[in-house]
């Protein structure tokens, strides 16, 4: 053979190796592209290896002018087998799974000329839906559960724990969440109402949450490779999938998450039980960025009903009191939330973005409409925080997309958010009580079944061997009740796949009865009161009055929505577990 055909085979070995690597064809006439794109790779490799936050794994995608340009894994899926993460490797995206829940309502409006998103939810549901107050029940319409406008509790304990029931009886348990704040007038996140955004996709086709996605948006844009976390959990066949990590600190050792923390997200897939991989979210991001369309350039959701996803609608102030600048260019991390997306703006390019958590993964998605870029990433553990892994490639790609300089180098990538952005320390400052070694009554007086209508029963009890009391609730929430030294309150520690975690309880006593168990909620969230003997599926409220959750009475909320007059409040938002 010459030597001239063997630099040609060479080259040819080369070239289709980067193409697989990156999932399709790139525009190889941009020779600047290419090489900032193997020098992207070597920055990535070089974050892997940071000492002040190690990943196990991490896979992402890059796509540009409707091609993908780059998709690749890095580290290990599997710590134990020392496999490694691939370009296919599946990773959960959590909350990101809302912008699919709002495509497919997109899809399936733009259909339609008797709904959209301002239709009021009993038009949709019936009748016999409704909230704890009239006004949200007679107003509250799909735009403001996918805008989390609605102010309802989040109940995340029940999030956690799970439930054994349907998304239409989660729908009926719906009128017992109470209000956090009045509709429409601060942004509350509150992954429950995507479950619910889910059960009006249902209502409006007749076909389950699961089947619609696919039929109508993970098929028509060749996603075959995206499952959901309850196929994950019940079937065999997944190879390819990324175990999840935890770490408690930055330098203890990395422990692999239980499969029984996935049982929990089967209720709550449409806000965020999607599995997918690096080559797949390509394709979704692509589908964003050219209106709806699939890589054939056929119409999968119109154009206008998707981008209003996008639209923010609900501005949100700066959550940072900082007078200056937090970053040596113009990085403006939250301005609005839209329909299962938020959106900022990034060195003067508007951004479109959601980031997820899910049983262990954290993943963010970035679209730059104007440049017609996105990125996606996803990790299966890290040491330290999470997001600063996403934010730094974020911000390295994005520099690419719309062809800047980066900011960025390997050294400040390690210690980012630092040298800028100092976080201020974590206030341990809450009072929690010592435990004690006794009960202040009888073991046996908290024994029993306690109610609370929207989340379901909790039942306490003794256990003759041991002596220890112990709680179940939900599908994997369980583990012992233990005494503390203050005076009817006593300290829920969870085992098994919540393993660690910990809650205070307050004891409700009337005379000598234990009356009802407080879980407490960290603020605005109100405790969860779980009530002794209480049927979770009574119904003799359902001709109650309507409660009086409100602080601005009904007439005005009625006004100032018919207006469009809202009031946005500073507020921290928080992603699915």
């Amino acid at each position: 053979m010459s030597l001239l055909s063997v630099m040609a085979t060479a080259v040819k070995f080369v070239f289709f190796t980067f193409f697989i690597s990156t999932g399709g064809a790139i525009d190889r006439s941009s020779s600047d592209l290419q090489q900032r794109l193997q020098d992207l790779d070597t920055f990535i490799q070089n974050l892997m290896t940071c000492e002040s936050r190690p990943v196990v794994g991490l896979t992402v995608s890059v796509v540009k002018d409707g091609q993908t340009i780059f998709a690749k894994g890095y580290g290990q899926r599997d710590l134990q087998t020392g496999q490694a993460v691939d370009n296919r490797t599946l990773f959960g995206v959590g909350s990101i799974s809302k912008s699919f829940t709002s495509a497919l309502l997109a899809a399936i409006l733009g259909e339609r000329k008797d709904v959209s998103w301002d239709t009021v939810l009993t038009d949709i549901l019936g009748p016999s839906f409704r909230f704890r107050d009239q006004f949200r029940t007679e107003e509250a319409t799909l735009r403001d559960l996918l805008a989390h406008k609605m102010g309802l509790e989040s109940l995340g304990l029940a999030v956690d724990v799970g439930q054994d029931i349907d998304r239409a009886e989660l729908a009926r348990r719906i009128r017992y969440y109470r209000q956090v704040y009045p509709i429409r007038t601060r942004w509350h996140y509150n992954n429950v109402m995507y479950t619910l955004a889910g059960h009006v996709a249902e209502k409006l086709t007749g076909k389950p949450y699961e089947t619609l996605l696919r039929e109508r948006i993970l098929q028509p844009l060749g996603m075959g490779d995206t499952v959901y976390l309850a196929d994950v959990q019940e079937e065999d066949g997944f190879v390819n999938f990324a175990q999840t990590y935890s770490s408690d600190n930055e330098t203890s050792p990395f422990v692999p998450y239980s499969p029984e923390n996935r049982r929990p997200v089967r209720l709550h897939l449409p806000a965020g039980g999607v599995v997918s991989n690096a080559l797949d979210m390509a394709r979704y991001m692509k589908f964003h960025l050219s209106g709806g369309r699939d890589t054939a350039g056929r119409q999968v959701v119109p154009e206008d009903t998707l981008r209003q996803t996008h639209t923010v609608d609900f501005t949100m102030p700066l959550y940072s009191e900082r007078v200056g600048p937090d970053w040596p260019v113009g990085v403006d991390m939250l301005h609005g939330y839209g329909l299962g997306w938020m959106s900022g703006y990034y060195r003067g390019h508007r951004r479109v973005y959601h980031s997820g958590l899910v049983t262990g993964f954290t993943s963010l998605l970035s679209l730059f409409p104007a440049a017609r870029g996105g990125v996606f990433t996803s990790v299966n553990g890290v040491r330290g925080r999470s997001k600063d892994v996403h934010n730094v490639i974020h911000h390295q790609i994005a520099d690419i997309l719309i062809g800047k300089d980066h900011w960025l180098n390997a050294t400040t990538a390690c210690s980012y958010p630092q040298p800028w952005w100092t976080r201020p320390k974590a206030n341990d400052s809450v009072n929690i009580p010592e435990t004690s070694d006794e009960f202040s009554r009888d073991k046996r007086d908290y024994e029993g079944h306690y109610g609370n209508r929207a989340v379901g029963t909790l039942t306490i009890s003794l256990n003759a061997t041991d002596e220890e009391l112990y709680f179940k609730l939900g599908l994997i929430g369980h583990g012992v009740v233990i005494p503390t030294k203050r005076v009817n309150v006593l300290n829920a520690f969870f085992r098994g796949p919540l393993d660690g975690s910990t809650i205070l309880v307050d004891v409700q006593v009337h005379g000598e009865d234990v009356v009802s168990l407080s879980f407490r909620s960290k603020p605005p969230e109100p405790d969860l009161l779980f009530e002794r003997n209480l049927k979770v599926r009574d119904t003799e409220d359902t001709d109650q009055e309507w409660g009086g959750c409100s602080s601005t009475s009904g007439a005005m909320q009625i006004v100032m929505s018919r207006l469009g007059l809202s009031f946005v409040f500073i507020l921290t938002f928080v992603i699915l577990v």
